[in-house]
Parts: C-alpha cells; sequence; structure tokens
C-alpha cells in the first residue's frame, strides 16, 4: 500500500549510530532520542523516472519500481533566515535525518533492497553511486505533493502548506515494495517502546 496522503509520526532513534553512519565517519552532534517527521510514501511519476537514474545509476532499468519517500520536519526558524540559530537548527534537522534515514537504509538493505538517502544540503546520494545529477527536495516535494516552490535570489525554497518556511525537507529512496517499506516505517516506530 502506497502512503501518500503525508502522516507526522515520532521515530525513536537508536543510541548508537547506524552503521552505514559508521562506515561514512559522518559526524553526527545531536543528542536527541527521537525525530518527528511528516512523511508520505510515492511511486516515482513517469516524469522523473530519467531523473532519478541520473541520481542513482544503481536503479537503471528499475525505475518504474522506485518508491519516493519526501520527509518533513518542521522547524523553529524560517529555513530563509541566514542568522546562526537557523543555521544551527538546519545542522540539527540534518543530522536528524541521517540518522533517521540511515536506520531506513541499513533496516531495507537488511531485507535485501536497495535503499539510499540524498543529501538534502548537496542532493548527492548518501550511501550509492553518484550519478551526474542531483536530487531537489524542493522540486520533489512540489512533483509528489503539490507544495508550492517560490524563488528566492538563485534559489527554490519550498512553502509548506501548514508550516510555511518552518520547514527543513529531505528524502529516502528504495527499490523495496510498499508493503515492506510501510511495515518497515511502523517497526521503526516502535523500535524503542
Amino acid at each position: 500500500m502506497i502512503q501518500a496522503k503525508p502522516l507526522v509520526a515520532t521515530f525513536p532513534l537508536l543510541p548508537q549510530l547506524p552503521k552505514s553512519l559508521d562506515d561514512l565517519q559522518v559526524d553526527i552532534t545531536t543528542d536527541n532520542s527521537a525525530v518527528i517527521l511528516q512523511y508520505s510514501v510515492h511511486v516515482c511519476p513517469r516524469s522523473m523516472r530519467r531523473e532519478m537514474s541520473l541520481v542513482f545509476p544503481d536503479i537503471v532499468g528499475k525505475e518504474s519500481r522506485l518508491l519516493i519517500i519526501p520527509t518533513f520536519q518542521r522547524t523553529l526558524s524560517s529555513m530563509i533566515s541566514y542568522e546562526v540559530e537557523t543555521q544551527a537548527e538546519k545542522d540539527a534537522k540534518l543530522h536528524l535525518f541521517y540518522r533517521w534515514g540511515a536506520e531506513l537504509v541499513d533496516r531495507l538493505h537488511a531485507q535485501g533492497h536497495w535503499a539510499d538517502i540524498t543529501d538534502p544540503m548537496s542532493g548527492m546520494a548518501l550511501f550509492t553511486s553518484c550519478g551526474p545529477s542531483l536530487y531537489p527536495d524542493v522540486e520533489g516535494a512540489e512533483a509528489l505533493l503539490r507544495y508550492t516552490p517560490f524563488n528566492l535570489g538563485s534559489c527554490f525554497v519550498m512553502s509548506h502548506p501548514q508550516w510555511g518556511t518552518h520547514v527543513y525537507p529531505a528524502t529516502a529512496f528504495t527499490l523495496a515494495p510498499a508493503e515492506v517499506v510501510t511495515r518497515t516505517l511502523c517497526e521503526m516506530q516502535l523500535s524503542l517502546q
């Protein structure tokens, strides 16, 4: 079952870093024990398939099976601000997404499925081969959820329907069947209860 309507859920985070983050030697500085995400699961639309194969060369020929999982974390600061506090909040949200995303990727890999997340700062694949294209989270939210972006200088900024610019977008991807993704996300929500 595809979960195309966004849900807000709390995901407990394991006290130790997921193995995939250890392997990357990413410096994670958050002490949070949980992350609250709005997420939804979408079959990759035909209009995005060619571009997805340029972001993730490992999925060439399998683009029609790709599931895209856009996530959003509500922020205290507007993400268009250049204040020191805003940058600190962006870093904290990035680290929370890395921890959540790496755990999702590790769990799906353990079940024999391809999965990855993109770095929200660069748009590059984090755990698999990088292609010549980058994944734009803001444009992805527009295509999948019809969230309205606006142009701020040379970059697109997302406007969430409830949270406006107080939102940190990031995205996960997998070739796992929708039922496996749904079950895995439910297991992650229950993992520390």
